[in-house]
């Protein structure tokens, strides 16, 4: 059983991403100085794979396919080309796939037209899980200690992280948000969180006449083959993600 007591949190009204706005063409970039984050993830409807390519790192120039050069996702006997999307400057490419089985092996094949060279990386899907508790409106007191569960797994390769998210109203009106990370947890199916731990729910901006909502982020990972071709610090994963449901915290008795 993981039991969280304190915790190093975040508040803030915004999250900012550290990534780069300018774009290259593929075809001006040697495929060694081609950095590449590859990954699957689903909620147990569909698959998601994602490709993000980027010059030498995650802060360098994101790279939009050019010159016939393709991206192509492979699960369950289906492949499918990628596809471009783009949201706040930010390029990757996209495939969904409807197989979500613990076990399933995706590969994602990046073929270089004028270097006639194809790169391949491979993910293996986690064990499905489900979140047991909390339940949908469950109501806690800032003083209580809440608990997640959900369903164990049994895999010796995977990592387990958690995140609970709390949003408050300030005395102003505006909203504010909590943040709760916790790493390389056991997979047992359990974690308690002390919520009287957490000084920032103590904070006197916050409304405590009005409730704080809240719900928890639960992935297990299983780290992929990553091709050596790419630049250094490339990475590929599989992930099994769930979000409980929401629950309350009243910050009065």
């Amino acid at each position: 059983m993981n039991t969280v007591r304190l915790s190093v949190l975040a508040l803030a009204c915004s999250a900012l991403l550290a990534c780069s706005t300018e774009t290259t063409d593929s075809e001006n970039v040697k495929t060694e100085a081609i950095w590449s984050k590859i990954y699957v993830t689903t909620q147990g409807e569909t698959s998601r794979v994602i490709a993000e390519l980027n010059i030498d790192g995650p802060n360098g120039n994101n790279i939009r396919l050019t010159s016939n050069d393709k991206l192509v996702a492979k699960a369950a006997n289906t492949s499918q080309v990628m596809v471009e999307d783009e949201e706040l400057f930010d390029v990757d490419y996209r495939a969904i796939f409807d197989v979500t089985t613990g076990g399933t092996k995706f590969t994602v094949d990046f073929t270089r037209a004028s270097e006639n060279q194809t790169l391949t990386s491979s993910m293996q899907l986690p064990q499905p899980f489900n979140i047991i508790t909390p339940q949908k409106n469950q109501s806690f007191s800032v003083t209580d200690t809440v608990t997640l569960s959900w369903t164990p797994g049994t895999e010796d390769d995977t990592e387990l992280e958690s995140k609970l998210s709390i949003e408050c109203k300030r005395n102003d009106g505006d909203p504010v948000f909590i943040y709760v990370s916790n790493d390389q947890l056991a997979d047992d199916g359990s974690l308690s969180i002390d919520l009287d731990a957490i000084e920032e729910l103590k904070n006197t901006s916050i409304n405590t006449r009005q409730e704080c909502s809240a719900d928890f982020y639960l992935a297990r990972t299983r780290r992929g083959s990553v091709d050596p071709n790419y630049a250094s610090g490339s990475s590929a994963k599989a992930v099994q993600e769930r979000y409980s449901d929401k629950f309350e915290i009243r910050l009065r008795n």
